[in-house]
């Protein structure tokens, strides 16, 4: 028997009652400072709990609607500044509100597929406390390749902190991550209705998965309510009864230690391998100089050969790769195309260095197209990445500069492996960087721009690529945070890289040779996918549910 009627006891508290609506400010406030600029992690932990319960408990559409409403505010509020570019976009408090609607929109639904699965499925089994997370993963997984803003606004990255778990992401990229996130909401949730009922009765029993029994009396008044209302009675389930201890918190528990197992062994192995080698052994080799070229919208050179001559500098004292922040100038005539190349070129014959320059190609401009490129000469004065830029960014680039092909370009270097570029927003699309892996990148060069708070953000989130593929990332930022960042997302150097023209860094060689290999590099965002399909058969069995045969909806009951 899986539920337990006890009419006599007194109900839970009505969900109607000032006490669980005051909750709707607290996910405003949660959301502001969950995923964005100003992350508090454990703000966005909670977060998944409260919500789940919240939309589970009530069931009157329009606290459904407020909800939504003010995970919107609160998206707005958490990304309000990323398109503040002053005089040129004012409404950038309408745009980031629209983006919050659609998003809390989208992200609304594994809530409403979760509140259907309390009704349809067996009380005491999986499919309720694993639906959730199953169908949040796939629609982060379905935003990530098709939102137009590439891994902006995923909740993965209110996580960033947690190191540990961030090493997920080499297993099952952001999906993952998503999963372990998410899947904390209906557990906590089931904890919270708990304790909300045990104030009512100390005796409330638990069934064998860890799920509350409860009585299925209506703890709100739904009579004019057909569409969210429980049905009265479920088919009770008969299966193997587990030992206590092993239930949906136990189980969670369990797979959130492996995770942070996993993570930890990964991180204290990233930089000296097991076991307790010696520092003099990991790192025979002396330390190689890197050095970026950088543009800032307040000490801005309009002069591109101002530009080759730091360039000149840096390879003078000894720089080994060199490369130029995001669209550095624009270059207008085939003179100063040519003059730009062969200057370059001689810099990197004469200093045996390899240069990443970028610039705004509108030589043929206004006839043909403005395209945002990074070149790539070797230290033997080639030409070897010729790239434009593919993913642009909305309001910014898209209205007025032509995308490239989405197609990462590489070559083969004598001293530090297979190198790859793309350029600063590129880095937020699996779907090009995720390319690097069957071409064994060792090394992938970031020219970035950014602009008001995005800089520190950003360069974390494409840390992100680093973990699932396994390569090293240098990183030029004109006004935001320059560095390298290991094959784990560890950052070896970063500093904030405003109003100066140029900085260097210093790494060990094997840092940046030694590539690592990662289950994501082979299977990708596989898991994400797997949760997409989950979502379909979800679908499938809801409509079966509803619409088959008592003895389909006997077995759906059954199994799930």
């Amino acid at each position: 028997m899986d539920r337990l009627r006890i009419p006599s006891l007194p109900l839970p508290i009505n969900p109607s009652s000032f006490l669980l609506h005051t909750l709707l400010p607290i996910f405003l406030v949660l959301t502001t400072f969950g995923p964005g600029y100003q992350t508090i992690s454990s703000f966005a932990i909670i977060y998944f709990p409260l919500s789940v319960y919240y939309i589970r408990t009530c069931t009157r559409w329009w606290w459904i609607f407020l909800f939504y409403i003010m995970n919107s505010i609160g998206f707005m509020l958490a990304y309000m500044n990323t398109m503040n570019f002053g005089d040129d976009l004012r409404c950038y408090k309408g745009i980031s509100f629209g983006f919050g609607l659609i998003v809390s929109l989208i992200i609304l639904i594994p809530y409403v597929f979760d509140r259907i699965a309390q009704s349809k499925f067996s009380s005491d089994g999986w499919a309720r406390i694993l639906i959730f997370p199953c169908v949040w993963t796939g629609i982060w997984t379905i935003f990530l390749f098709s939102w137009p803003l590439g891994d902006w606004g995923n909740y993965a990255f209110t996580l960033l902190n947690y190191e540990e778990i961030m090493q997920l992401a080499s297993f099952a990229g952001l999906g993952g991550i998503n999963f372990i996130l998410s899947w904390s909401g209906p557990i906590g949730s089931d904890i919270i209705y708990y304790h909300v009922t045990k104030n009512q009765n100390s005796s409330m029993p638990t069934t064998s998965t860890g799920s509350v029994v409860v009585d299925e009396i209506s703890i709100e008044n739904n009579s004019t309510d057909t569409v969210l209302r429980h049905p009265p009675t479920r088919t009770p389930k008969r299966s193997l009864t587990l030992p206590t201890f092993i239930n949906s918190l136990s189980i969670y528990i369990f797979v959130l230690f492996l995770v942070i197992t996993y993570g930890s062994i990964r991180l204290n192995t990233s930089f000296i391998p097991f076991y307790q080698k010696s520092i003099k052994e990991t790192f025979p080799q002396e330390l190689v100089n890197f050095g970026c070229v950088l543009g800032n919208s307040d000490n801005q050179i309009d002069d591109y050969m101002s530009y080759v001559n730091l360039t000149q500098n840096l390879a003078i004292s000894g720089n080994k790769i060199i490369l130029w922040s995001e669209a550095m100038t624009g270059i207008i005539n085939e003179t100063d195309l040519n003059s730009l190349y062969e200057s370059i070129r001689n810099i990197s014959i004469s200093y045996n260095v390899y240069i990443g320059f970028t610039y705004l190609d509108a030589t043929n401009h206004p006839n043909t197209t403005i395209y945002n490129k990074q070149v790539v000469i070797n230290n033997k004065g080639d030409v070897v990445i010729d790239y434009k830029k593919s993913n642009l960014v909305p309001f910014v680039e898209a209205n007025f500069i032509t995308k490239g092909n989405n197609k990462l370009q590489t070559f083969q270097s004598e001293d530090f492996g297979i190198i790859g570029s793309a350029i600063c927003f590129d880095f937020d699309f699996p779907k090009l960087i995720g390319q690097a892996p069957s071409k064994k990148v060792n090394l992938m060069l970031d020219s970035s721009y950014t602009w008001g708070p995005v800089g520190p953000l950003h360069a974390r989130m494409n840390s992100i690529r680093s973990i699932e593929n396994g390569f090293t990332i240098f990183r030029c930022n004109s006004d935001g945070v320059s560095g390298i960042w290991n094959q784990y997302g560890h950052p070896l150097h970063f500093i904030p890289t405003v109003n100066t023209n140029t900085t260097t860094f210093q790494v060990p060689i094997n840092v940046v040779k030694n590539r690592v290999k990662t289950v994501y590099s082979v299977f990708g965002e596989t898991f994400g996918w797997i949760c997409v399909g989950g979502i379909g058969i979800y679908l499938i069995v809801i409509v079966v549910a509803i619409k088959g045969s008592d003895q389909w909806k006997a077995r759906i009951i059954h199994w799930s």
